[in-house]
């Protein structure tokens, strides 16, 4: 059973039985902190899309990070909290037309490409952009492989873009990469850091002086001592190929800023038995289309535990194969399956763990649900909201 607030303990008490977030400021912080001590020289440019709640937007911009943005509404929401328009990339590499226009308005410069087609675009809709070319460096141990969508052939494509940025006289500054999300190969930042010294060193052939890297996002973020593993690899990259720090280096970590600050706390709205094989069905009122679109697209299986049961109920209840669904009137709503849980009972609250990345940002509306409230303790400014 887990200790929570006063607000917080007051609400699972409540007539409300709508799920609710959990956002620990504080993970947050402690997150920029670790890695701005452990990989120093690649500046976090957090990643948007990930999670664009405004609270840790503010947080983020206030400790200093930059911003990875994707599409017009998410530089404008990153500029209106006043964040310098030098501290935005916009890594998407295949842009709509007035969302470019409209970087180019705000003086957003650095914007990513990894085709000729692309790049014509820049240079037609967004002349002075400083480019920087994505390649593809795909990581095998990573659970999202962005190169089967982003990302040019380091070796046979990403010379001939190089000498056509000469070509058009488009101000090409630095090179990027990806290697996937959920990525656990952390040896290969190395690999790529060296294929993108090669990089460089051509583009000097081509009278070309490179001095900006992006290598991207992926790292885990349930778990703070993971950053170890990836520094470890990164900074070797870094110290091999580009020592000197003339060289800007950036970094895209979405997940890692935010997964393990936000909880998510769902009540359980039905309970059925399998009378034909004893398996419980536990319905919740949350689905796979509002905060589990993650859990459901790459087969994951959420952390949970039970915060509040119902009267005359314990934590030592015998565990039983179970299902737990969503409330749609969807049958692909399925969050858990074939599982063995301690059994619970209608009423019963749970909490989600690790619930930051891809929840509130990817949440639809459909059957008429509502967006989720999140609930927010900052323990450094003794404040709940």
């Amino acid at each position: 059973m887990e200790l929570f607030s006063s607000e917080i303990e007051s609400r699972l008490h409540s007539n409300n039985d709508n799920p609710f977030f959990i956002l620990n400021v504080n993970d947050i912080r402690t997150k920029i902190k670790k890695w701005k001590q452990t990989i120093p020289r690649a500046i976090p440019y957090y990643a948007v899309k990930c999670n664009d709640n405004e609270l840790v937007l503010k947080v983020l911009a206030e400790n200093g990070t930059g911003f990875d943005c994707a599409s017009k509404n998410e530089i404008s929401k990153v500029l209106k909290l006043g964040v310098d328009c030098e501290k935005i990339i916009y890594s998407n590499t295949v842009k709509q037309i007035s969302h470019l226009k409209y970087a180019a308005k705000m003086m957003v410069q650095k914007v990513t490409f990894d085709s000729v087609e692309e790049l014509e675009k820049i240079k037609a809709f967004h002349p002075n952009a400083q480019v920087v070319l994505r390649i593809r460096f795909d990581s095998n141990n990573s659970i999202v492989n962005l190169g089967t969508k982003f990302g040019c052939d380091p070796v046979k494509t990403a010379p001939k873009l190089i000498e056509l940025c000469q070509k058009m006289n488009m101000n090409l500054i630095g090179l990027h990469f990806h290697v996937g999300s959920w990525n656990r190969n952390y040896e290969i930042f190395t690999q790529a850091l060296a294929t993108i010294r090669k990089l460089f060193n051509f583009a000097e052939t081509c009278s070309i002086k490179l001095n900006f890297i992006d290598i991207g996002g992926g790292f885990i973020g349930e778990d703070l001592l993971l950053l170890d593993l990836y520094a470890k690899s990164i900074n070797a990259g870094i110290n091999d190929n580009f020592p000197s720090d003339k060289i800007k280096i950036i970094s895209e970590p979405g997940r890692f800023f935010v997964d393990s600050a936000f909880k998510l706390v769902t009540q359980i709205i039905l309970k059925k038995l399998d009378e034909e094989d004893g398996r419980i069905h536990y319905y919740l009122n949350e689905s796979i289309y509002m905060s589990f679109m993650a859990t459901f697209l790459y087969n994951l299986k959420p952390l949970t535990s039970v915060i509040k049961r119902s009267k005359g109920k314990n934590d030592f209840a015998e565990e039983k194969l179970s299902t737990i669904w969503g409330c749609s009137c969807n049958s692909n709503d399925k969050i858990v399956d074939n599982v063995m849980l301690r059994e619970m009972e209608m009423g019963d609250w749970l909490v989600f763990h690790n619930m930051g990345a891809y929840t509130l940002s990817v949440s639809t509306k459909f059957n008429g649900f509502q967006n989720n409230e999140v609930l927010v303790i900052d323990e450094e400014r003794q404040t709940e909201y």
